[in-house]
């Protein structure tokens, strides 16, 4: 692996800074397993390197979650005026304002429906989401993914590039993009930089159940519980290939990146 060039150096310092407050006083294991959420074994820094400079222009990251994504633009794109949007800032998503406190990144703050943007037409110059899809079919399905999709052609300036990050394979991210204002640019895949033991992955496929069945918003207890046993059956299937297979586990990915640029 080559040496990190000096910016990244930097970043990775700042990666390492905020996971320590976030972590901080939790167990081991649980340290490990939220502490991902900073960089994303990598992914996030990767990301960002590929990206084209955004310069000072007006740059909405969608399904921003807890602002990660969004401290890592702030730290690579530092002219860049950034906005996040996201359904909630509450449970999960609480600690984002003192997250982007903490990185020292400006950030503008928008709760809202991703498939119902509060934004005029062509009001940005760039648009993000970093593995937030995924979130929204969970909750949505396809369509919902779909419709945040169209409304991102929508908000963004004609020359505008939309970066996405996901676990989609290539042809599904090709479908959902082909009949929207867009021609792609530019394909790339990161693995993640993270291989958890058993305990770890173990504890980890338990909270990642949890939140799917969060992210579907299901109401009714019997029907909770019986949607988060059918994806933690998924989930410990896919853990146990993996640690008989390589010897240790990875919670996600390849990460697939896609840039498209609105060509009208």
């Amino acid at each position: 692996m080559p040496p990190l060039r000096r910016e990244d150096r930097s970043i990775l310092g700042r990666e390492e800074t905020l996971r320590s407050w976030l972590v901080k006083g939790r167990d081991p294991i649980i340290q490990e397993i939220d502490g991902l959420d900073i960089g994303w074994g990598g992914v996030q820094r990767w990301t960002t390197a590929r990206m084209a400079d955004l310069g000072d222009g007006l740059h909405l990251d969608f399904a921003c979650g807890v602002g990660t994504f969004l401290a890592q633009l702030g730290w690579r794109f530092h002219r860049a005026d950034l906005v996040g949007l996201n359904i909630d800032f509450s449970g999960p998503h609480e600690p984002v304002r003192e997250l982007l406190s903490r990185a020292r990144v400006k950030c503008r703050l928008v709760r809202a429906d991703a498939r119902r943007m509060p934004f005029p037409d062509c009001r940005f110059d760039s648009v993000s989401c970093f593995l937030g899809l995924q979130d929204i079919e969970i909750g949505f399905g396809e369509e919902g993914v779909r419709t945040a999709l169209s409304e991102t052609a929508r908000i963004l300036r004609k020359g505008g590039t939309l970066t996405v990050v996901d676990e989609f394979p290539v042809d599904k991210m090709d479908r959902l993009l082909e009949r929207l204002p867009f021609r792609t640019v530019g394909r790339a895949e990161q693995s993640l930089d993270a291989k958890w033991s058993r305990p770890v992955a173990e504890r980890a496929v338990e909270l990642y159940a949890d939140g799917w069945v969060d992210q579907m918003r299901i109401s009714g207890s019997h029907e909770r519980a019986g949607v988060r046993a059918e994806v933690l059956r998924r989930m410990r299937l896919e853990m146990e290939r993996q640690l008989a297979v390589q010897g240790y586990y990875v919670p996600f990915g390849p990460a697939r990146m896609v840039e498209a640029r609105k060509i009208r």
